[in-house]
């Protein structure tokens, strides 16, 4: 008998946002980069708001995540910011100390350039298994994976902008 411990709970929650919000969300990124400057976190290159408060997200925003994340767990967000790459921008690889789970607002198309380490890496048995995970989300979708997970974004091949929010999450 085979058993599965300390696995990696993650979620991806595809096109459930309503576009005029996803759209709404879009356009602010723009609005906030024009007032704040850049916070130098984990991007090299592109563009990271300061981190702001959940009175401070758009109100049909909150009550979409409330609804969507509160169906899965009970949860308080802690900080939030947009992230907007410029091509060849990318996010080099970091976890959010002081935080449970992250999530990850997508409002463009992530071309599958969010990649997790693999915590076990040294254990992998076999040359076929991965040392990493990538995940393809789409414009509206979701993600959310523990805060301790190490991760990054591999540089943007577009022109366009990817541009997504990010947040922290404390469980409640």
């Amino acid at each position: 008998m085979r058993y599965d411990i300390f696995t990696t709970p993650s979620w991806h929650i595809e096109n459930e946002i309503p576009q005029a919000l996803v759209d709404e969300l879009y356009q602010g990124a723009y609005r906030f980069k024009e007032i704040y400057p850049t916070e130098n976190k984990s991007n090299l290159g592109g563009y990271q708001t300061p981190s702001f408060t959940w009175e401070e997200f758009h109100p049909h925003g909150k009550e979409y995540i409330d609804k969507v994340v509160g169906d899965i767990f009970k949860f308080k967000v802690e900080a939030w910011w947009y992230n907007i790459n410029g091509k060849g921008d990318w996010n080099m690889p970091h976890t959010h100390p002081g935080s449970d789970m992250s999530l990850v607002i997508y409002l463009t198309d992530s071309d599958g350039l969010l990649n997790f380490i693999n915590p076990f890496s040294m254990r992998v048995f076999s040359m076929n298994e991965k040392h990493y995970c990538g995940v393809n989300a789409k414009k509206g979708d979701i993600v959310i994976f523990p805060s301790d997970l190490v991760h990054h974004v591999l540089p943007n091949p577009r022109e366009e902008d990817r541009i997504s929010i990010a947040m922290n999450l404390q469980l409640c």
